[in-house]
């Protein structure tokens, strides 16, 4: 009877070590341990400048983002619920775009911004932010937090 227990249990934890994608550390190790299981991060929305990160790379951007907005639930932890995440934040950003100069202005943390782009970022499940590539498609400028035209040149 202890068996079936200890069976139980070891596969139990295998499969928990898995959703936390720690299986294939606990198989090359040998060992059951205790993992910290946290809470999945829910789907979040965040606006970072261009110049809070290195466009093609995979560091994390710097800062805090200008704007973020977090759902109640993640997706999926795979490509299709990232998708999904991603497509949940273009569906609120997207009514907002008309204003994007006066919100963005009105909510970053200097007093100017020249020529930046505003770019998507989204967490999902893990709590680190991954690059969309996607921007408002234009420039901002702003000074003491009121948007202005940008300059051609």
């Amino acid at each position: 009877m202890m068996d079936v227990h200890f069976y139980i249990f070891f596969t139990f934890t295998l499969i928990e070590m898995a959703r936390a994608g720690n299986l294939a550390t606990a198989i090359q190790t040998n060992e059951i341990k205790t993992i910290e299981i946290k809470d999945p991060i829910p789907c979040t929305c965040g606006v970072f400048l261009s110049g809070q990160f290195k466009k093609g790379s995979k560091d994390q951007p710097k800062g805090v983002p200008v704007l973020t907005q977090e759902m109640d639930t993640p997706f999926l932890n795979n490509t299709v619920g990232n998708r999904q995440c991603v497509n949940k934040c273009l569906e609120l950003i997207i009514k907002h775009l008309p204003k994007s100069g006066e919100i963005l202005c009105s909510l970053v943390d200097r007093e100017e911004i020249h020529k930046e782009r505003a770019y998507l970022f989204v967490k999902n499940y893990n709590d680190k932010w991954f690059g969309t590539n996607l921007s408002a498609g234009r420039e901002f400028c702003c000074k003491d937090y009121n948007p202005y035209k940008c300059p051609s040149r």
